[in-house]
C-alpha cells in the first residue's frame, strides 16, 4: 500500500485560484469604501469651515456686515466683515487634516422693506453668499456653495 503525503501542483493552482477570485474583488470594495469615506470627511470639513464663517458673520454688528455702504469712509469699511473676508487670510483660508479651504465669491447684499418709507436706507436683512473650496484628499476641486440670510438682532 503507497500513501501520498503531499498535494499535487494541479491543487495547489486550483487552491490559488479559488484565493485570488475572493481577495481581489474584496481588495476592491474596500480601496473604493475608503475613497468615499475620506470624500465625505471632506466635504464634512468644508461644512465645518462654512458654518464658522456664517457665525463669525453673526458675531458682527448688522451695520458692520457690507462693505460697500462705507465705500466713502475707508477707515470704516475696513472694520466690516465683507472687507476683511475679502482681504485677510485668517478669514480667508483655512487648514483642517492637511487640506486648505479658501472662502470665495463673498457677496453681501442689503435687502430693504419697500412697504416702509422710513426705512429705505437702513436694510432690514442682509443676504450673505460665499463659496469654499478646496482640493480634496481625491485631487480633483470641489466647491460647496452657501447661501444664507442674516437679520439685524433687537
Amino acid at each position: 500500500m503507497k500513501f501520498k503525503y503531499g498535494m499535487s501542483m494541479v491543487e495547489i493552482m486550483i487552491g490559488v485560484i479559488l484565493l485570488a477570485l475572493i481577495v481581489i474583488p474584496s481588495f476592491n470594495v474596500i480601496t473604493s469604501k475608503t475613497k468615499a469615506v475620506t470624500s465625505t470627511r471632506d466635504h464634512a470639513q468644508a461644512s465645518f469651515v462654512a458654518q464658522k464663517i456664517q457665525e463669525t458673520a453673526r458675531s458682527y454688528k448688522f451695520d458692520l456686515l457690507e462693505a460697500d455702504q462705507y465705500s466713502s469712509d475707508t477707515a470704516k469699511q475696513k472694520k466690516t466683515f465683507e472687507w476683511k473676508i475679502k482681504n485677510e487670510d485668517e478669514l480667508k483660508k483655512h487648514s483642517l487634516n492637511g487640506i486648505d479651504y479658501l472662502i470665495e465669491d463673498v457677496a453681501i447684499d442689503p435687502v430693504f422693506n419697500s412697504k416702509d418709507p422710513t426705512s429705505q436706507d437702513r436694510p432690514i436683512i442682509q443676504l450673505f453668499k460665499f463659496t469654499v473650496k478646496y482640493i480634496g484628499k481625491d485631487q480633483k476641486e470641489h466647491i460647496l456653495t452657501v447661501n444664507t440670510a442674516l437679520s439685524k438682532r433687537e
